[in-house]
């Protein structure tokens, strides 16, 4: 029970990454505030755990809804001491991207982030320390065909994680990434078959460019956003951990 006593928020937390960090943290003793804008979603797996999982639904688009989830989670169960931003509008274009759609996939992958953290920071003051994990992406690290909108967020999160991390360590504050590779979530395998693609054959395809031959579970990632909010991770900030088995090393 590693986070026993601990408030925690994690956006975009009803489902794929997002539900399965929420899930963990509760498992470890965390009170923990989901937010999200699939209200039956959010609703459903914060009913599983009555009382110490809250859904707040929301839009990290909104600076407002930032502001009033930050209050509420402080409200019920205490000042906030972990935030993971894992909400993420994923919108894929090249240099055919209007700017209409920059606006909106940075508002959500980016500006979002550091707005949920300028609140959630105002309560880990009062909590004396607190750990923040932004949700990038090996899509942050390497050129891929026909995404640069998704890309260009996902890189900018590294440099936020940085930047943030030096201006927040004199308040005990610290600041990681976590990047992903294929990740067998809902949204995978929605954007699968948009594609038109077998989903087995793909999946083998993708696995294969891994080092272990397989994608990541929604579990592997968060056990690992689980270990940099810990005290295991007490002396790590301002990096990024590659959670895609070994695909970008190769």
């Amino acid at each position: 029970m590693r986070f026993r006593g601990r408030t925690a928020i994690v956006t975009g937390g009803a489902s794929g990454i997002g539900e399965a960090v929420v899930r963990a943290l509760v498992r470890e003793g965390a009170s923990v505030v989901l937010m999200d804008v699939s209200e039956a979603r959010g609703n459903a797996v914060a009913a599983e755990f009555p009382d110490n999982c809250y859904f707040f639904h929301g839009s990290v688009a909104e600076d407002s809804d930032c502001s009033t989830c930050v209050s509420e989670a402080e409200q019920r169960f205490g000042p906030v001491s972990i935030l993971v931003n894992n909400a993420v509008l994923p919108l894929f274009r090249s240099i055919e991207a209007t700017s209409e759609e920059w606006r909106k996939i940075l508002d959500v992958n980016v500006i979002a982030a550091s707005v949920m953290s300028r609140y959630a920071v105002e309560s880990m003051k009062k909590a004396g320390n607190g750990a923040i994990v932004n949700l990038s992406s090996i899509s942050g690290i390497i050129a891929q065909a026909g995404t640069m909108t998704y890309n260009t967020t996902k890189a900018a999160l590294l440099g936020m994680t940085r930047c943030m991390a030096l201006d927040l360590g004199k308040f005990n504050i610290r600041v990681n990434a976590v990047c992903p590779g294929y990740t067998m979530t809902p949204a995978f395998y929605y954007y699968l078959d948009q594609s038109g693609r077998n989903r087995e054959d793909a999946v083998r395809e993708l696995a294969a460019q891994t080092m272990l031959d397989r994608l990541a579970t929604p579990e592997d990632i968060a056990r690992c956003v689980l270990f940099l909010c810990s005290p295991d991770a007490a002396y790590i900030t301002g990096t990024h951990l590659m959670v895609d088995g070994g695909l970008t090393a190769l």
